[in-house]
Parts: structure tokens; sequence; C-alpha cells
């Protein structure tokens, strides 16, 4: 298994459907309030697919800014 850092469109991702964390509005808030005052400083970890395992909030957040 090899790890590859690339730079993707936030539309090329998919939320992982089976992901059992949540996240309501309030963290979505503080979510894209970090992004946008520090942009992304941890990957979005995807599969081979482009479905996120790690970072679905940040995506969702990432996706309304």
């Amino acid at each position: 298994m090899s790890v590859q850092i690339e730079t993707v469109p936030v539309a090329s991702l998919k939320a992982d459907p089976a992901n059992a964390r949540t996240h309501d509005a309030k963290n979505l808030a503080a979510i894209k309030g970090s992004l946008e005052q520090f942009g992304q400083q941890k990957p979005i970890v995807v599969d081979g697919g482009g479905v996120v395992l790690a970072g679905n909030g940040t995506l969702a957040a990432a996706a309304a800014l």
C-alpha cells in the first residue's frame, strides 16, 4: 500500500455513507471557521474511489465554503 498526497477538487470526493460520526450545525460552523482562519492543516483521507475514510466533517465544511 502506498500513500499519495494529492490536491483534488472537493466535488470529486464522496462522503462515506457508512461513516458513524455525524456533525451538527454548530460543529460544522466551527470547522468552517477553522478552515477560513487557518486553511486546511490536515489531510482528508480517501480510498481509491474517492470515498472519504477520515475527514468527512472537513469535507462537508469545505464544500459549504
